[in-house]
C-alpha cells in the first residue's frame, strides 16, 4: 500500500518551502531538501555541538518524547547501507542522493517494511543482531519525500529523537545540515557565559583564571568590567552556547574569532567534521573543565597536537605574548550557523615578563610528537606519539595496593589530561593464583574505591591493556558470571508478555562480550540495549510455529569467559 499519492507529495513538499521561508536563510544555496521529519521542528541538538570525545555530527530532531514518528527520505535516491548495532546509531539507514551528499537517520525503532524483511534474512543468515550492511544500489529506491523508517530511541540515545545527517557521499564527511533550507528559525545569537584567560608558567603546564560575563548596550562584558593582568604567552577561551527559536537546549555555536586591536589572531568555523578527527574535540575543548565542572569551553588557541581542520585564521597557535606595558583591545565574537553574533570586548593590561618567570618546574617531560616511555617497580608505561596534544608535565605515584585488587595502585597522570590515542599500561600483579591469570585485567578506580574495567590481560607476568584515558589503575580478577533475569517468563514456563521476550542481563566488571538465544535449537534475534542491560525477542509467526510448547536456551558470557544459561519452556 502506497503511503502518500503522488499529488499530496508534491503538496507536502511545496509547504515546506513555504514554511521554511519564516527561517533566515543559512548562508550558503544548497539543492532544497524536505525535513525528515513534519514540522514544526525543534532542535535537542546541532552540528558540530562538543559532545565527549566527539564532536556530534548531526542535527537531533525531537519527536515530542515519542517513537514512531514517520520519517521522510529527504530527497530521490536509494539506500545504499544499513547498520544495526547495540550502541550508536542502533539503527540506521544510509540514503545516497544524485546531488553527491547521503542522508543518515538514526536511533531508528523500524525500518520501511520491505528494507527491515531483508535485513532480518541476512541477520538470520550470518545469526547476528549487529550487522553493517552495504545495499547494492537498485535493490531500495527512494522518491523525496517516503516513508523510510519510523523514529525510535536505539543505541546510544538519551532519549526518544531522530539523529539526521548529511555526508559528502564520496568521503562519507559529515556537513553542517543547518546550511540547508529545513523550517528551523533561529533569529538569536549565541550565549556568552564565560571567558577564560590562560597563562603558560612552564613546560607541560597552564593556569587559567574564569570571568563571568553580562550582557548590556547590545554586547557582552566582563562582570565589572576588570581590566586583566597579562604577562608572556597568554591565550583565551570562550563558554559559549547556542539557542534556537522553539527549543530551550542548549546547542554548540558555529564559529568563534579572537581579535587584539584589530589584529584578528585566531577563529574557527564548522562546517564539516572528519570522524577520523572527531576526538580532537578533547584539544578544541577545555578538557579539563568539563571533567571537574561540566563546563564546555571552546579554545581559542590550538595545541600543537591537535590535527583540527577547522580553523580559518591561526597566527601563532592564537597564543599572544604580551611584552610590553601596554593596554590592549581583545574582542572575541561568536556566531550560529544563521549568522546570528554576539560580541564580548575586554581590556588587559600587559606587562613584560620576569625572565624567571617561564621555567622547568622539573616535572619529566612528554613530548606530543614522540613515543614517551616510563617505568617503576610495578608499571610499564607507554605515552605512544601523537597521543597527547601538548607536551606534558608527567605525573605518577604508587600506592598502597586497594582492597580486592592484586597490585599496588598505580596513579598515572591525572583523568583531567585527555588522550587521543590509546596508552599501554602493563601492572604487575602481586600474589595472583596461577588459576586466575586468565581471569585478570586492569582496573580503574574512582575517588570512592569503585573499580571500572580498564580491560586487558595476564602476558608474561604482567596484566597488560590499551585504555585510551590516565587515571588510577590496579589489578583485579572476574570470576563473577553475567546474571540473567527473565521479565516476561514466570518459573521458566509462563508466557506472561504475547508480544516479546525480555531479559534483564548485567555483568559485574569485565562487560557483556557474547550472547545468544536459542528457541527450539535455532538461533533466534534478541536486540540488545546496553543502556537498558535489555534483551528482546518479538515474537515473530513466521518464523516461530504457533499452538505448541517450544524451548529457550539463553547464553551469556562477559569478556572474561564467565558464562550463564537459561533455559526455559513456553507455549505459544
Amino acid at each position: 500500500m502506497k503511503l502518500f499519492t503522488p499529488l499530496f507529495v508534491l503538496l507536502w513538499i511545496w509547504s515546506f518551502q513555504i514554511y521554511g521561508q519564516e527561517a533566515p536563510p543559512p548562508p550558503d544555496e544548497p539543492q532544497t531538501l524536505i525535513p525528515p521529519i513534519k514540522p514544526p521542528i525543534s532542535l535537542s541538538g546541532n552540528f558540530g555541538e562538543l559532545r565527549p570525545n566527539h564532536f556530534h555530527s548531526g542535527l537531533d530532531m525531537r519527536t515530542g518524547g515519542h517513537t514512531g514518528v514517520p520519517v521522510h527520505s529527504v530527497a530521490d535516491g536509494y539506500v545504499t547501507r544499513v547498520a544495526i548495532s547495540p550502541t550508536g546509531y542502533g539503527r540506521a539507514v544510509y540514503i545516497n542522493h544524485p546531488n553527491g551528499i547521503t542522508s543518515v537517520y538514526g536511533h531508528l525503532e523500524r525500518l520501511m517494511p520491505r528494507l527491515q524483511r531483508y535485513v532480518r534474512r541476512i541477520q538470520y543468515k550470518r545469526e547476528q543482531f549487529a550487522v553493517n550492511l552495504t545495499i547494492p544500489r537498485d535493490s531500495f529506491p527512494v522518491k523525496q519525500g517516503d516513508v523510510i523508517a519510523w523514529s525510535g530511541n536505539a543505541g546510544s540515545s538519551g532519549g526518544p529523537h531522530l539523529h539526521f545527517e548529511i555526508r559528502d557521499t564520496q568521503t562519507q564527511r559529515p556537513q553542517n545540515g543547518l546550511k540547508w533550507h529545513f523550517p528551523i528559525k533561529d533569529n538569536m545569537p549565541p550565549k556568552m557565559i564565560s571567558l577564560y584567560a590562560y597563562s603558560f608558567p612552564s613546560t607541560g603546564m597552564y593556569n587559567h583564571k574564569r570571568y563571568s560575563t553580562v550582557y548590556y548596550s547590545s554586547e557582552y562584558h566582563l562582570k565589572g568590567n576588570p581590566v586583566l593582568k597579562v604577562s608572556g604567552p597568554t591565550a583565551f577561551g570562550i563558554q559559549a552556547v547556542d539557542y534556537l527559536n522553539a527549543s530551550w537546549s542548549k546547542c554548540g555555536i558555529y564559529s568563534a574569532l579572537l581579535v587584539v586591536d584589530q589584529d584578528t589572531i585566531f577563529g574557527f568555523k564548522i562546517n564539516d567534521i572528519s570522524f577520523t578527527e572527531t576526538r580532537y574535540v578533547n584539544s578544541l575543548a577545555d578538557y579539563a573543565e568539563r571533567e571537574r565542572y561540566g563546563r564546555w569551553v571552546h579554545r581559542l588557541f590550538r595545541q600543537p597536537g591537535n590535527k583540527l581542520d577547522i580553523y580559518t585564521i591561526d597566527k601563532n597557535n592564537g597564543i599572544v605574548d604580551f611584552t610590553d606595558d601596554k593596554i590592549h583591545q581583545v574582542k572575541v565574537i561568536t556566531a550560529d550557523a544563521y549568522d546570528n553574533k554576539s560580541t564580548l570586548e575586554f581590556q588587559v593590561q600587559s606587562t613584560p615578563p620576569d625572565s624567571t618567570q617561564r621555567q622547568n618546574n622539573g616535572a619529566r617531560i612528554f613530548s606530543y610528537d614522540k613515543d614517551n616511555y616510563f617505568q617503576a617497580d610495578n608499571l610499564k608505561l607507554k605515552v605512544p606519539a601523537e597521543a597527547l596534544y601538548d607536551d606534558l608535565a608527567f605525573h605518577f605515584k604508587e600506592e598502597a595496593t586497594p582492597d580486592g585488587c592484586y597490585a599496588p595502585l598505580q596513579e598515572i597522570q591525572d583523568k583531567y589530561t585527555p588522550l587521543q590515542k590509546p596508552i599501554r599500561v602493563s601492572i604487575k600483579p602481586d600474589s595472583l593464583p596461577d588459576s586466575l591469570e586468565s581471569k585478570a585485567l586492569l582496573v580503574i578506580l574512582d575517588p570512592d574505591g569503585q573499580k571500572w574495567s580498564a580491560g586487558g590481560g595476564y602476558s608474561d607476568g604482567w596484566i597488560v591493556g590499551y585504555p585510551r584515558y590516565f587515571g588510577n589503575f590496579s589489578v583485579a580478577v572476574d570470576t563473577v558470571p553475567p546474571t540473567i533475569r527473565s521479565l516476561s517468563i514466570k518459573e521458566h514456563k509462563h508466557l506472561v508478555n504475547p508480544k516479546h521476550i525480555r531479559f534483564r542481563i548485567k555483568d559485574n566488571l569485565s562487560g557483556i562480550a557474547t550472547y545468544r538465544g536459542e528457541i527450539d535449537e535455532k538461533w533466534a534475534l534478541f536486540a540488545y540495549d546496553p543502556k537498558y542491560d535489555l534483551l528482546t525477542y518479538t515474537i515473530d509467526p513466521t518464523r516461530l510455529e504457533m499452538g505448541k510448547t517450544h524451548q529457550l536456551k539463553l547464553t551469556i558470557a562477559d569478556a572474561k569467559g564467565n558464562q550463564s544459561v537459561y533455559t526455559a519452556t513456553f507455549y505459544k
